[in-house]
This record gives C-alpha cells, structure tokens and sequence, in this order.
C-alpha cells in the first residue's frame, strides 16, 4: 500500500514552446535532465513510492519509461514484455524487481507521452478558460466527496487512507483552480460551501457505498478516475493559457497514477475474491 503522502506533485512547467523542444532532445533515447530532476524531487510522493526504497531504485525505471516511449510508441502494456526484458539490462543498482519498477515506468511513459500530445498555443478566449475552470472545479469537488465517502465505507485501514489522501487531493485540486478562475474574475463559491449538484452527487454515492465491500468501492472509484480523465484530457485540448494548462496537465497525470493504482487494488481484491471462492467450493 502506498505511503501517506499526497500524490499530488508539481509538474515541470513547460509553455508549448519549452515542451516541444524537450520533446525532441529526448528523441534517440536522450533523457532530459530535466526530467531526471522532477522525478528525484517527486518520487516519494508517488502512490507506489516504498519508504525503504531509495531514488537510485527508481532513477533506472523513468529513464527506461521516458526513453521507451520514444523508442517503441503506441500503448505502455503493448510494450511490457520487451521494456521488461529491457529492465534486466538497464536497471544497474537498482533493486526492483521489474513488477516492483513497472509503475514508475508506466509513470515516466505517461509523462513523455503527455509532453507530446497535450500542447497549447493559449489562444482560448477568456470566456472558455473561465468555463473550462467552473467545471473542473465542480469535477474536482466531486471526486473530493466520493473519496471522502469510500474512506468512510472501507473497514481496510490501507484503503481508508488511500481513499483519504485522494480525497484531499481533490480538495487541493479544486482550490487551486478557484485561485486561477478568481483572477480571470470567474465566480469562484466560497471555502467550505457546497453546491446542490455536488450535495446530490454526494447522496448518490453515500447510496452507492452504503454496505458495500471493497471490491464494489473500489470499480466506483476506478469509473470515478476514468472519467475524471475524461474531462481533464478534454480541457486540456482547449489551447488555454500556459500556467492554466500546466495545472490541467499536472492533475491528469496525479489522476493517471492513482488510477493506476486503483486498478491494481482492485484487480487484487477481485483476486483475493476468487481465491476465497475457490478455497470455499
């Protein structure tokens, strides 16, 4: 289980001119040192950081997921088998196994493959960005309720916190954004107030979780994350301003690895589920 951390992390802020030229010194298997740097700052605020790991565990694994974009393309569990057998090659000191390297390989890819397709020239009008902000506001504040109330419904102590630190990412998400919509002059709702859109989104997932296992908690929260990303990929196709879109970017890669990570949790308990009814039968 991850640490208690926030996962939430401050991204390279890149304008679109700066991204596309870190784009191409990576071409040819070049690892930006820039890169290099954000995930040494970052790594042990990853949702599947180990404390008794170093970075020197890491370093290897997102270099080998940033490199590996470039080199082979297409999907991350397209490539697996042959990053895996890159691994055994590259990984130096490192003392990962490779499922133990994977997320933050995933991790590293999901970067190199943002940085290449969520581009913007900051030519949407104010009115869009402020639009593009009230919404993602409300999705923010949405998710900040859902997980509060998956927290509250797990008995799984390791649950409950994760649930918990993704709730409080959400809230920091939603005031982040308020900060940025507040300065474009977009109405931004008071700390502490609720909306009665979010108010009824809380009821229904109180309804939803009301006496459910983890296994059922856990598929919410994975169409929860999904369509999370949804909203936040198409915002980020919206050409806003560089600061906006780079706040934007930062929490579609935070929603990325926690779904990730809800994935693995729940592919686990669906596992623990079978093996119960097989030792049952």
């Amino acid at each position: 289980m991850a640490r208690d951390n926030e996962p939430a992390h401050d991204s390279i802020v890149l304008n679109h001119t700066a991204a596309a030229e870190l784009i191409l010194g990576a071409r040819g298997s070049v690892y930006p040192g820039a890169e290099a740097e954000y995930w040494r700052d970052a790594h042990s605020r990853e949702p599947y950081f180990d404390p008794e790991r170093h970075f020197e565990d890491y370093r290897p694994a997102y270099e080998l997921g940033w490199t590996g974009y470039f080199n082979y393309g297409g999907e991350f569990d397209t490539a697996d088998r042959v990053l895996a057998n890159d691994w055994d090659v590259q990984r130096g000191v490192s003392r990962l196994s490779w499922d133990e390297a994977r997320p933050a390989c995933r991790a590293a890819w999901q970067r190199a493959h943002n940085a290449s397709t969520y581009r913007t020239d900051g030519s949407a009008p104010t009115e869009s960005v402020i639009a593009t902000l009230s919404e993602a506001v409300n999705h923010a504040r949405d998710g900040e309720l859902g997980f509060a109330e998956a927290a509250a419904h797990t008995e799984t102590p390791g649950l409950k916190t994760f649930f918990e630190r993704r709730a409080r990412a959400c809230r920091d998400s939603a005031t982040e954004l308020q900060q940025q919509l507040a300065q474009l002059g977009g109405q931004a709702e008071e700390s502490g107030s609720v909306s009665a859109a979010a108010h009824r989104v809380w009821l229904q997932i109180r309804g939803l979780f009301g006496g459910a296992g983890d296994e059922t908690i856990l598929a919410e929260c994975q169409r929860a994350e999904n369509e999370a990303l949804s909203h936040l990929r198409e915002a980020l196709q919206r050409n806003l301003p560089d600061e906006v879109h780079a706040i934007l970017l930062r929490q579609y890669e935070c929603t990325q690895r926690n779904q990730d990570m809800v994935k693995t949790l729940l592919a686990r308990e669906r596992g623990l589920a079978e093996s119960k009814s097989g030792t049952a039968a």
